[in-house]
C-alpha cells in the first residue's frame, strides 16, 4: 500500500492557484512526495476568514455553521477512509506503469511537468463527468453536490469513495506519465478547486476562456434545468468547450444549489450513503437484467426509452423550491458543538500525524470509528434529532473513560488528555441531566 512520507517541500499559498514553481514539486519517487492536500489546511482555512470578510463587504450573508461543518467533516470522513484504502486506487495505474508503458519520461523536465499536469486535467473532465453521467458514480459523487450553499468549505466536501471512481480514467496516462506526477497533479488540482466554491468572484478577466473560474463552477453546482450535466472541468474549462458541456454563467438567473431531490440532513454518514438506496430502488424496479444494468451505468435521469442521460423534459424543477433546510439551535449549543468539532478535527490530525510503523490497525480502526462517531452526533445534534442527546452522551461517556484509562504511551499530550478529560466529563453531566431529567 502507498503512503506519503514526511518531506522537507512545503506548499505555498501559490500552488492553491496552481501557481506554485514546479520544481518545489518534481520528485523522483513516491517516497519523497509529500501529503500536499493534507498541508494545506492552513491557507483553506485562511480563504475562509477572506470569504467571509468578502461576503460582509459585499452585503451576503455569512456562512452557516451547520452547513460548514458538515461540508469539512465529508472532508474528515474521506481522509479516514484513505488512511485504510489509501493506494490501492492507484493500482492499476502503478501496473500498467511498470508492465506496459511505453516511454519513461524525465521526472525533473519543466516541460513534462507541465505537459502531465495538461494530461491529468484531461483525464480529471472524463472521470468528473462520468461520475454525473454514470448512476453508481454519481451515487458517490453526490455527496460533493448535498450542500446548498456554494462557498470553499464545499470545496472540500467530497465521497469516501471518489478516490475509487477515478481508477480507470486515469489509467490510459500510465502509458506514459510517471505515477508519481499524476499524484502530484490530483493533489495540485484539487486544491486549485477549492477557491472557485464562492459566490465572493464574478469574473478572472480573459482568463475566463480558458480556466475553471467560480461562475461556470457556479453553474456547475447549480440544481436548475439549464445548470445539470455541465462545466466538468478541473482547472481547465476548455474540455468543456470542445466537448460540448459547456454553460455561461448568467448573473440574472439566480442558481439554486444542492441536489435535485434535495436531502435535508446535516449528519455527514446518512449524506454520505443515502443515495445508494435511491441507486437500489431503481434497479429493484426495472424489468429484466439489462434495464436492471442500464439504470445502474447510464445516467441517474435515465429510464427505458430515453437516451443515456434521460432529457430535462423528465427532470425535476427546483426553481419553487422553498427556503433551505436550516434547523434552529441556541447560540450555546453553536458553541459546544464548535468546540467539540474543533476537538475531533484536533484529533484527527494526531491521528494522521503518527507514522504508519507507530501505530497498528486495531488502534487506528477504533480512532477512525471514535472520529466517524464523534462527527455523526455532531451532525444529529444540528439537526436536532429525537435522539441526538443520548447519542451524544454516550459519546462523550466513552471518550471520558477511554481517557481516564489511556495508556502512558499515548500520542496526546498529558496537557491535551487533561482538557480532552474535562471537557468530555463536564458534557457527560449536561447530556446525563438533559436526558434523563425532564
Amino acid at each position: 500500500m502507498m503512503s506519503f512520507e514526511t518531506a522537507n517541500t512545503t506548499i505555498s499559498l501559490w500552488d492553491m492557484f496552481y501557481l506554485g514553481n514546479p520544481h518545489r514539486h518534481m520528485y523522483k519517487d513516491i517516497k519523497h512526495l509529500p501529503h500536499i492536500y493534507a498541508q494545506a489546511w492552513p491557507y483553506f482555512l485562511t480563504m475562509l476568514v477572506l470569504e467571509n470578510g468578502l461576503r460582509l463587504w459585499q452585503r451576503k450573508e455569512i456562512l452557516r455553521l451547520n452547513d460548514s461543518i458538515t461540508s469539512i467533516s465529508h472532508a474528515i470522513l474521506q481522509e479516514c477512509a484513505k488512511l485504510f484504502y489509501r493506494g490501492s486506487e492507484h493500482c492499476l495505474y502503478f501496473w500498467i506503469y511498470n508492465n506496459y508503458k511505453i516511454c519513461e519520461l524525465p521526472w525533473n523536465s519543466v516541460a513534462f511537468w507541465y505537459f502531465s499536469a495538461i494530461a491529468v486535467d484531461f483525464c480529471y473532465y472524463w472521470m468528473h463527468r462520468a461520475s454525473h453521467e454514470i448512476h453508481i458514480f454519481w451515487a458517490q459523487h453526490q455527496v460533493h453536490h448535498s450542500s446548498e450553499e456554494f462557498n470553499v468549505t464545499v470545496g472540500i466536501r467530497q465521497s469516501v469513495f471518489q478516490s475509487l471512481v477515478g481508477i480507470v480514467c486515469y489509467a490510459p496516462l500510465a502509458l506514459f506519465v510517471l505515477p508519481v506526477l499524476l499524484l502530484v497533479h490530483q493533489q495540485l488540482s484539487l486544491l486549485y478547486q477549492i477557491w472557485i466554491h464562492t459566490e465572493t468572484i464574478s469574473t478572472i478577466g480573459p482568463l475566463d476562456y480558458v480556466l475553471n473560474t467560480p461562475a461556470y463552477h457556479r453553474v456547475h453546482h447549480g440544481s436548475n434545468l439549464y445548470c445539470l450535466d455541465k462545466n466538468y472541468g478541473g482547472v481547465l474549462i476548455i474540455w468543456d468547450r470542445i466537448f460540448g458541456t459547456f454553460q455561461d454563467f448568467y448573473p440574472d438567473k439566480p442558481i439554486t444549489y444542492g441536489l435535485v431531490y434535495q436531502k435535508n440532513a446535516f449528519n455527514p454518514l446518512s449524506l454520505q450513503f443515502f443515495y445508494n438506496l435511491n441507486l437500489y430502488y431503481k434497479w429493484n424496479s426495472m424489468n429484466g437484467w439489462k434495464n436492471k444494468l442500464r439504470s445502474v451505468i447510464k445516467g441517474p435521469s435515465w429510464v427505458p426509452g430515453l437516451s443515456w442521460t434521460g432529457h430535462d423534459g423528465r427532470r425535476a424543477s427546483v426553481s419553487g423550491r422553498r427556503k433551505k433546510y436550516d434547523v434552529k439551535i441556541s447560540y450555546a449549543l453553536k458553541s459546544y458543538l464548535l468546540v467539540h468539532f474543533i476537538a475531533v478535527v484536533n484529533g484527527y490530525f494526531t491521528l494522521t500525524t503518527i507514522p504508519h510503523s507507530e501505530i497498528n490497525f486495531t488502534c487506528k480502526a477504533i480512532s477512525t470509528f471514535y472520529v466517524v462517531w464523534s462527527l455523526t452526533s455532531i451532525g444529529l445534534m444540528f439537526e436536532k434529532s429525537s435522539w441526538s442527546k443520548c447519542f451524544e452522551c454516550s459519546r462523550c461517556l466513552t471518550m471520558f473513560v477511554h481517557l481516564i484509562y489511556l495508556e502512558p504511551q499515548s500520542f496526546l499530550s498529558a496537557l491535551t488528555v487533561v482538557v480532552y478529560q474535562l471537557l468530555m466529563g463536564t458534557s457527560v453531566v449536561i447530556w446525563a441531566v438533559s436526558c434523563f431529567v425532564r
